[in-house]
């Protein structure tokens, strides 16, 4: 008797073992990249709600000076005109400003462990005001930070230091009195520069920290992967609609944020002008000892006035590379004019920092672009190299040709770039951790500018650096 199995039935069961194989293993790597989508969107979407954070905060900073918080230190203080006009700025701030339940102003005590309250935008509401649950009590989670009272910052570690330097937020959830929250920070300076103090916005995130502390349970795993491909399907489907709308969302209030700016902005800006030329024409018809004071202030104003017409160019430049509006003049272009025409322009600021720039190019190139776009990527690179760079510094621009493209590097021997901030560097209102240090104003958007334009005609740019060491920015473009 013959006991094997009939040809055509050894098929089907082959058949169908594979058919079974197939589908498991199918079915265990489509799970597996979806485990991996969802946790890198959760990175993803925490990183852009820090981003968010750390931009607002920014913003809100610049609506402040260091020198009207001088007067304000204990809550004897919450009576004057002083103290009731900043908390109004903070409320206005606060309620401008989507999804921010807390707006406050801090600075460092004695005590390295401790900082004490400024201003709190609810710092003059009345106790109804206060009593968020209607209990008729204001508890002490009600109440607002006043004037003096200490906070500890143990826990939290982004106000040992970085929010001093330049805008950031917390590292993780934290909680307090008020309850669990998601913070973003930024230093208020004086005219001179320095940060005397910070401001804190709080999201409150009790919700949002359970998903970013929630684990991805192995028993709901196993229900997702044996209950097949279609719930496989909707997760992802899912995950995604809830990437694209947390980003429209984020793009959204990133267009809000900037029209507001410049609004903002705008007529003031305009205003102060007059004002400088009405200054200066009036100069002459001063007093002699006069004359050295005013012209003094006029510059100082003549400073303020440039740093916000920079900070206002920039962000309509990097929202026009964003929405793809750059407005572009495309002709021949010799490289060679381009670069000599960049240096020349920044020799005077050159001089004044004992620095030097020196230009390797053996051949010139032919480009077909905008002439003014492929200046203002120069001068930003140079700019750059500039503000990090020591005095007596060199910096180098090459240029090499390699075929149909050109390569351009411009290398310095400054502070560098601390490796876990290069992949980052290309980003909007990105910044290298140690950048606050050499130039507090800085918006990060000139590289993000830089790289929009480059890639609008064709090429590719690329940062290398080590930190304490120098950085090199190269860039290629074709050739014509």
């Amino acid at each position: 008797m013959n006991f094997s199995t009939p040809p055509s039935r050894r098929s089907k069961t082959l058949l169908t073992w594979k058919s079974i194989v197939l589908l498991l293993v199918t079915l265990f790597v489509v799970m597996g990249a979806c485990v991996f989508f969802f946790l890198h969107s959760q990175e993803v979407i925490d990183r852009l709600v820090r981003d968010r954070l750390s931009n607002e905060a920014a913003i809100a900073a610049m609506q402040f000076t260091g020198e009207e918080l001088v007067s304000i230190h204990t809550k004897a203080d919450i009576g004057s005109p002083q103290f009731g006009a900043l908390a109004w700025r903070l409320s206005d701030i606060r309620t401008r400003t989507p999804g921010i339940r807390f707006a406050y102003i801090m600075r460092r005590t004695s005590d390295p462990d401790m900082l004490e309250f400024v201003v709190d935008a609810d710092a003059l509401n009345s106790a109804q005001q206060l009593d968020d649950n209607g209990d008729g009590i204001v508890d002490s989670s009600e109440q607002p930070g006043y004037p003096g009272e200490s906070y500890s910052i143990v826990k939290v570690p982004a106000l040992q230091g970085a929010a001093f330097e330049g805008p950031t937020t917390d590292d993780e959830i934290t909680s307090d009195r008020w309850g669990y929250s998601f913070s973003g920070y930024a230093p208020i300076r004086n005219q001179s520069g320095a940060a005397v103090a910070i401001l804190g916005l709080d999201m409150m995130a009790d919700d949002y920290a359970a998903i970013l502390q929630s684990n991805f349970s192995l028993k709901a795993l196993l229900l997702v992967l044996f209950g097949g491909l279609l719930i496989t399907f909707s997760i992802v489907s899912s995950v995604w609609r809830h990437r694209v709308e947390e980003m429209n969302h984020l793009d959204a209030e990133r267009r809000w944020l900037l029209q507001l700016i410049l609004h903002q902005v705008g007529t003031p800006l305009t205003v102060f002008k007059w004002g400088v030329e009405s200054l200066q024409e009036l100069l002459p018809h001063l007093p002699e000892p006069a004359q050295a004071e005013v012209r003094e202030n006029i510059l100082i104003m003549d400073d303020g006035i440039s740093r916000l017409n920079h900070v206002s160019e920039v962000l309509l430049a990097a929202d026009r590379i964003q929405e793809g509006s750059m407005q572009v003049e495309e002709e021949r272009v010799s490289l060679r004019s381009v670069v000599d025409e960049t240096v020349a322009g920044i020799t005077p600021r050159l001089a004044k920092r004992s620095q030097q720039v020196q230009v390797d190019m053996p051949e010139d190139a032919w480009l077909h672009l905008d002439r003014r776009l492929l200046g203002g990527v120069l001068r930003e690179l140079l700019d750059n190299a500039m503000v990090y760079s020591p005095k007596n510094g060199v910096i180098a621009i090459r240029v090499q040709r390699h075929g149909k493209h050109v390569e351009v590097r411009v290398t310095d021997q400054g502070a560098g770039i601390p490796s876990h901030d290069l992949s980052r560097m290309f980003e909007r209102f990105s910044r290298g951790s140690n950048a606050g240090k050499f130039d507090p104003n800085g918006t990060g958007v000139g590289l993000y500018i830089a790289k929009g334009i480059i890639e609008r005609f064709g090429g590719k740019i690329a940062v290398d650096s080590v930190e304490g060491k120098g950085a090199t920015i190269t860039f290629t473009l074709p050739v014509v």
